[in-house]
């Protein structure tokens, strides 16, 4: 172990002294996420932030059931989800759609309580901006669901007409009352953390694993330089063990790549309002995802005869890797050939721990890190194995 840190403390010098390992493990990622952010930011949803929906109502009608629907909306918009407005005609509703003014209008026309009442078939209509699918589909919903429950009062007065229980007379107010009660099993509301990162987290730790693929290569391209330039073989007749050198190198990158990430977790928490999450668990997810990657990319290395072998080697590994894990574009866990795919990437993982975190505790952060652990035993033992045969070479 005196062997590989000695090793390790001269390389660690030589990369301080090259400035290009805090361009490419700290600037360019941190530059990079706040261009993403800017771009594309408006296309993930920011975890915590409010939605409210503009729709309208036109109520011609002024029966009991306009006066119940209006009554629904009222309960919907005190829970802020919805705001609505009030028009006098139809023809100002529409308007107000097609201006962008709301995105859904319910419409509720004359004579429609006296139809339902008597039994006859009428509609509540719906009008939606093209530009506003969402708020169309959700207005579209609540319609439906206040229809369900007119349907279900005019089928319970229509069994008590048949069973006798009620008279014709009092068929239009047995609907109304059992279409205005509470259903007898209710769909409640479950708090549950989100496990979906905001757009500024996912952006900065994507780009941040991306390039510690880079960071990581640094320590094969050095071995395989200093092969080319003699003092890798002044190292292998000194007598120390051979898997010092390489333990040596890769502690260099390993090094290398933690204080980048933490410079990284730092900086953009202040810089960019991303929130990673309860700091153990996200230590322990650094950890695991740099020491995954370092051993990736020994792994890849270690096919490589020469320094500039090594480099594009490591850089098709990279891209390859970040674009199949997501860190570019998320990919939806819809069980698609892409989501299997993307189980295979230390990038995935990395930022499925970090959205479980978000969710959730510490422990739940263990499934993820599990996985980067083993991906770091087996490419680690394949690639060290790979780079001492290269070097001796």
């Amino acid at each position: 172990m005196g062997a590989s840190w000695t090793i390790a403390k001269k390389d660690l010098s030589q990369r301080v002294r090259d400035r290009s390992v805090f361009i490419i493990g700290v600037i360019a990622p941190l530059a990079l996420a706040l261009i993403f952010n800017l771009i594309f930011g408006g296309g993930i949803s920011d975890v915590g932030q409010t939605i409210t929906l503009d729709m309208g109502v036109v109520n011609e009608d002024n029966g009991p059931i306009a006066a119940a629907f209006t009554g629904v909306m009222a309960e919907i918009e005190a829970s802020g989800l919805v705001e609505l407005t009030t028009f006098p005609s139809e023809a100002a509703a529409r308007t107000a759609v097609d201006d962008g003014q709301i995105g859904a209008a319910f419409l509720l026309g004359p004579g429609l309580s006296t139809s339902l009442l008597e039994g006859r078939d009428t509609s509540l209509g719906v009008v939606g901006n093209v530009d506003a699918p969402t708020t169309t589909q959700i207005a579209t919903a609540i319609a439906e669901q206040f229809a369900l429950g007119v349907r279900q009062g005019n089928v319970a007065a229509i069994t008590g007409l048949v069973a006798g229980v009620i008279d014709p007379a009092d068929a239009a107010a047995a609907a109304q009352e059992a279409a205005s009660a509470p259903l007898p099993i209710a769909v409640g509301t479950v708090e549950a953390a989100t496990r979906q990162l905001d757009s500024s987290t996912f952006f900065v730790a994507g780009l941040s694993i991306f390039f510690i693929f880079f960071v990581a290569g640094m320590s094969v391209t050095s071995m395989l330089d200093e092969r080319r330039e003699g003092t890798m073989s002044r190292l292998l007749a000194a007598p120390i063990p051979r898997a010092a050198i390489t333990a040596g190198k890769s502690l260099t990158s390993v090094i290398v790549g933690l204080v980048a990430m933490l410079v990284l977790v730092v900086a953009s928490t202040f810089m960019m309002g991303a929130d990673w999450g309860a700091p153990v668990g996200v230590a322990i997810l650094v950890v695991v995802a740099v020491l995954a990657i370092v051993a990736i990319m020994s792994l890849a290395g270690g096919f490589a005869r020469t320094a500039e072998q090594a480099g594009n080697l490591q850089s098709i590994v990279a891209v390859t890797l970040a674009m199949l894990g997501g860190t570019f574009v998320p990919i939806a866990p819809d069980g698609g050939v892409l989501s299997q795919l993307s189980l295979i990437t230390p990038n995935a993982w990395f930022i499925r721990g970090l959205g479980d975190l978000a969710g959730g505790t510490v422990a739940d952060v263990l499934p993820a890190a599990g996985v980067l652990a083993l991906m770091a035993v087996v490419a680690g033992a394949i690639g060290i194995f790979a780079l001492q045969k290269g070097v001796e070479q």
